[in-house]
């Protein structure tokens, strides 16, 4: 890996950090935000599930009918567009207009989805290795940490006359997003980037193994976003936490993650592979199970903790090892392939929390075992399937 290549990758991390911090200090409380501007939590789910199939529509137009336009381009198209959704949308909400506050956000979610779709692509294309995506995701996490860490610090604090309210965390996240612009704009194109992209998808739908993990990640987004979709709201109906205290409750539990993701990145990922899914998802299973049985506060906390700390872990067994079976000419399409199904499934996914929030803890949980039993039987068939692989191709 060359100089030049190297400056990428610290300015891709950069841009995730400044990001991350973006989407800390604001994703979070956005859903208390809407529910504040007089939406219903039932119609926050429905708003949030069509932004959501809306991006991954754009996904499905950018694979198919984008060649000549690399991932780099649509990444510096993209961040000045968030820019200009998440000042119309301090605009919306000062002067008290509900429509526009409910299109940009729209708008500002749709934003999001595609940045996380093309993120990955843009690193593998330098440098693919299953540690490199997890490493990716951890820097990301950390970030959004901090910011959610800074955020619940400040959120309802007064200083002299200015209160300091959700209106001022969209300020905030317009200050990370300007940084993280600016990083952007500083990566070179490389003749990598239009070197090795392919849209090959039917050479993807070939492999039995990559078929059956996209319907695998589907499962396991609507199995999160089932529970945790609305977390902060959760926590703050059903856990009768305030909003800077809920989001500190969950900073904690995704720092704890980040220490034990990059504990297992580098010492604690278990030689066998079944053991580390049954460590992720049925150790969740379990605590989704208790929550269902006793549908109390301090249960609630247990769970939604553990899921918090486990998410961050493992995620180069669970997913890196599958995306980066394809190709480097391969990748854009199946990172925006593995994108489209994960977008559905969380679209599903807070769409049946939002449906279900009003019924109490057991309906939210009890409907989302299903997802987490069926994830958990999906997670140790792929293990299988590549270990059947394996024997074959030594044979």
């Amino acid at each position: 890996m060359g100089q030049r290549q190297k400056k990428n990758i610290r300015l891709i991390f950069l841009y995730l950090a400044f990001y991350g911090l973006s989407n800390g200090v604001w994703s979070d409380f956005a859903q208390v935000w809407l529910n504040e501007q007089g939406i219903t939590i039932s119609n926050i789910g429905i708003i949030i599930a069509c932004a959501t199939f809306v991006a991954g529509i754009i996904v499905i137009l950018l694979t198919k009918y984008i060649k000549k336009v690399n991932e780099l381009f649509i990444l510096k198209l993209i961040f000045p567009l968030k820019l200009v959704f998440l000042t119309l949308m301090i605009l919306a909400a000062y002067f008290s207009i509900k429509w526009l506050c409910i299109l940009t956000f729209i708008f500002d979610a749709i934003t999001d989805n595609l940045v996380a779709s093309v993120t990955y692509p843009i690193i593998s294309y330098i440098l693919k290795s299953d540690k490199m995506y997890s490493k990716r995701k951890l820097v990301e996490y950390s970030a959004t940490d901090l910011g959610l860490l800074i955020a619940s610090f400040l959120i309802g604090r007064q200083i002299g006359s200015w209160l300091i309210d959700y209106n001022t965390m969209i300020m905030l996240a317009l200050l990370f997003t300007l940084c993280s612009t600016i990083s952007v704009m500083f990566i070179k194109n490389e003749k990598v980037f239009f070197a090795v992209r392919k849209n090959n998808i039917k050479k993807i739908f070939k492999d039995k193994i990559l078929c059956f993990y996209l319907v695998y990640f589907f499962i396991g987004q609507v199995a999160y976003f089932t529970a945790l979709g609305m977390q902060l709201l959760m926590l703050v109906r059903y856990g009768q936490f305030t909003s800077s205290t809920a989001a500190l409750f969950i900073v904690v539990g995704c720092i704890c993650g980040d220490i034990f993701g990059m504990l297992a990145l580098k010492k604690l990922t278990p030689k066998n592979d079944y053991v580390t899914i049954l460590t992720k998802f049925a150790l969740r299973f379990l605590f989704y199970l208790a929550i269902v049985i006793f549908p109390i506060k301090e249960v609630l906390f247990a769970g939604v903790f553990f899921s918090l700390f486990i998410s961050r872990a493992y995620e180069n067994k669970t997913d890196g090892i599958y995306v980066n079976r394809c190709d480097k000419a391969d990748m854009f399409a199946f990172s925006n392939l593995r994108y489209i199904f994960g977008y559905m499934g969380k679209a599903l996914g807070t769409l049946i929390i939002g449906f279900t929030f009003e019924l109490g803890l057991r309906y939210i949980f009890g409907i989302c075992l299903i997802f987490v039993a069926l994830q958990i039987a999906m997670a140790l068939y792929l293990i299988k399937m590549r270990k059947n692989e394996a024997k074959w191709l030594l044979c």
